[in-house]
């Protein structure tokens, strides 16, 4: 048997206009996250799928996506597994990539997130707009990591290999291409092997 448990059932439903409080001001229920909109009855709404009158959905919008959320609680007995592939690892032939686990308790709540409506434009694999997007994207990063190891290291820098499993380890690219996006806004040491960053106006770096 399957239990269906609506937004509703946690914030409550709101209560009906009797005729003597329809000249009054409505109220609105606030949610205990975020902000509370009114749809009007033509205005389909942020999601993909349209919301339904009387009712209230709980969403997560933001500048990329919007998506319809809903809320969970969690049991005592439940934690949350993270796997991810270990950086840095020695590749051997044969073997698989070995994952690395991590156990952590469940949160007081817990929120499921639905289909997700994209609000900005996903270029297509491979085409000239990821290009242009991408390239300043990784020499942002990249320049970003590279500022952040100069203050807290002695050497004042990163290796190839750390930039790359630490940033893009889950990313296929050549390594030609990383290095080229590295030298737009570090310098590297023949001695140490070490990237470090430019400095602002060195290089034509901006």
């Amino acid at each position: 048997q399957t239990l269906t448990t609506s937004i509703t059932d946690w914030i409550g439903k709101p209560p009906k206009k009797s005729r003597e409080s329809e000249k009054e001001k409505s109220t609105v229920n606030v949610l205990p996250e975020g902000v509370t909109e009114i749809l009007h009855p033509k205005v389909h709404g942020p999601f993909i799928g349209e919301v339904e009158e009387d009712t209230t959905q709980s969403g997560l919008i933001t500048n990329l996506f919007a998506a319809p959320i809903f809320r969970h609680e969690p049991e005592s007995s439940d934690f949350l597994m993270i796997l991810g592939k270990m950086p840095g690892g020695v590749e051997r032939p044969g073997v698989k990539d070995s994952l690395g686990v991590v156990l952590r308790p469940m949160p007081a709540n817990v929120f499921t997130v639905g289909q997700t409506e994209p609000r900005t434009k996903v270029f297509a694999p491979n085409a000239t707009g990821e290009k242009n997007f991408y390239d300043p994207f990784q020499c942002y990063h990249i320049a970003k990591a590279l500022t952040r190891a100069a203050e807290q290291k002695d050497e004042g820098g990163l290796g190839f290999d750390e930039i790359n499993n630490g940033l893009f380890a889950y990313t296929k690219q050549q390594s030609t291409a990383l290095r080229s996006r590295i030298k737009k806004v570090a310098k590297f040491d023949k001695n140490t092997q070490i990237w470090t960053p430019k400095y602002i106006g060195e290089e034509d770096y901006p």
